[in-house]
């Protein structure tokens, strides 16, 4: 862990503390707002699966089917394993100081997976081509209202005009010079950056001839994994004047990561260390939330709204977030909604339930990195939900939302998922996929998993133990995205 080694590392400098995120996007007015300081559409409105273009997967040709590695037979063909390796996208969230997530990683190639050596460059192209042209067929202008698409690509792929296709506005592109073509990388850099996109140096280490790339860069990621803190440090002070690029932390999985880099005045982190579990710290159980877990299971149980009624009315805060929410522009009511009762009546529980869900992870103090899981679980959820409601029976689809935001939660009170799981009355498939990831929803919550931690193999396996191939679960993902995007928190 790089936090151990902090106290053996002096300053010559300290650096602001403010976020200072390079975006070329700016972030959009919110267009309601809501319980949730933001606008939440009411979710039974939602597109379902049946109003989207339907697959056949009997139909599908043959390189485009998801399978299990090594190559099996599919439609009487095999299926190649490194064109499947290539199909389905894998992604990385980016946070600021400030724990907001500002953008992510969109990759092809594991993460998780060490390999035996690196691609030849033809291998590498290829596999940054089918990234982009995944990007391209699914429109990742969607994703960039107001977040960042970090775009890993070889020195050899800079030159390719299927590049250009990308949108220039919101795209960094993450670069690791060719140490025997510089000149040519950064005249070719250099034209990118007029072009509109931003450039980031991968996987920096100080080597010579990098000098003038940094005086275009908008960002230098460093792999955190390859350094020691003392060298960490050294290499981080460099990087202190206001002028210099973003330093980006690249494999930030622990706390003890993100504490590390943030006192060394790194701008972003780039990890999965704000969706695990903080044992040095206590639960996170407080009056507010046990106050929304009471409800949920009132909920769940179709109380009367009379009950449900004075359940509020306990909650001054509580009352005052359902009439804002339910008031929001976004739903369309012409005459304003005053009473706790009718907002009930006019939700229903099933959506009241989901309302809830979504309070628990911002009740409380307010607490930024609960808004980065927050978002994080909202993905989670619409894309599980998306992921399985083609595959499944429509009495067993409703628990697709939940499994995928409650299997967070573990993570919001800091407590043992199985110990979270006590205080809800949840049906046994919801249980099951949760606790043991068991069950007729443990395939789709893992896909949704492996997608967010970039496990291209765990992509792989999950993919085909749905049934659901390349082109589907990308859909789902970049639909989860945007669904969250829009969700102003």
């Amino acid at each position: 862990m790089l936090g151990k080694y902090l106290k053996f590392i002096r300053r010559g400098k300290s650096g602001d503390d403010k976020p200072n995120v390079v975006s070329s996007a700016s972030k959009p007015a919110a267009t309601s707002s809501s319980s949730l300081g933001g606008s939440i559409p009411l979710l039974d409105s939602l597109p379902s699966v049946a109003d989207e273009v339907s697959i056949d997967t009997g139909r599908i040709a043959a390189d485009n089917v998801v399978a299990s590695i090594p190559e099996i037979e599919t439609n009487g063909q095999r299926t190649n394993a490194e064109k499947l390796r290539l199909k389905i996208i894998g992604r990385q969230p980016v946070l600021d100081r400030s724990q907001q997530i500002v953008g992510y990683e969109l990759l092809l190639r594991s993460k998780v997976l060490p390999t035996v050596k690196e691609p030849d460059a033809a291998v590498r192209r290829m596999q940054d081509e089918a990234l982009i042209r995944c990007l391209v067929d699914l429109d990742v202008n969607r994703l960039l209202e107001d977040k960042l698409a970090f775009v890993g690509v070889s020195p050899v792929m800079l030159e390719s005009s299927l590049l250009q296709k990308l949108p220039s506005k919101g795209v960094v592109l993450l670069v690791c010079p060719d140490q025997d073509k510089l000149e040519d990388n950064l005249l070719r850099c250099r034209e990118l950056r007029g072009m509109g996109y931003q450039i980031a140096l991968d996987d920096f280490e100080a080597k010579r001839g990098l000098g003038q790339f940094l005086t275009l860069a908008s960002f230098v990621r460093v792999d955190v994994t390859r350094f020691n803190a003392i060298e960490l440090g050294k290499l981080a002070d460099r990087f202190l004047d206001k002028s210099s690029p973003q330093l980006l932390a690249k494999n930030v999985e622990t706390d003890d990561d993100f504490e590390a880099c943030y006192k060394m005045q790194f701008h972003c982190f780039e990890g999965n260390y704000f969706t695990r579990l903080r044992p040095s710290m206590p639960p996170r159980v407080d009056s507010d939330r046990i106050r929304v877990l009471e409800l949920l299971n009132m909920v769940k149980s179709q109380e009367e709204i009379s009950q449900l009624e004075e359940g509020f009315k306990h909650d001054a805060m509580l009352s005052y977030k359902l009439l804002r929410y339910i008031n929001a522009p976004i739903n369309g009511f012409q005459q304003p909604i005053r009473s706790i009762a009718h907002a009930l009546v006019i939700l229903g529980y099933k959506q009241l339930y989901r309302w809830l869900t979504l309070l628990l992870f911002t009740s409380g103090k307010a607490d930024p990195r609960s808004k980065a899981l927050l978002q994080n679980a909202l993905v989670r959820a619409r894309m599980t939900e998306l992921l399985g409601q083609s595959k499944l029976l429509p009495t067993e689809r409703e628990g697709l939302f939940i499994v995928g935001i409650f299997s967070l939660l573990d993570v919001l009170l800091n407590v043992p998922m199985e110990q979270a799981l006590e205080q809800l009355k949840l049906p046994e498939p919801v249980m099951a996929a949760l606790a043991r990831r068991e069950g007729v929803y443990a395939p789709f919550l893992a896909l949704s998993v492996a997608c967010e931690e970039a496990d291209q193999e765990a992509i792989i396996e999950h993919a085909a133990a749905c049934g659901l191939d390349a082109n589907e679960v990308n859909t789902a993902q970049v639909k989860a995205l945007v669904w969250a995007e829009e969700i102003d928190l």
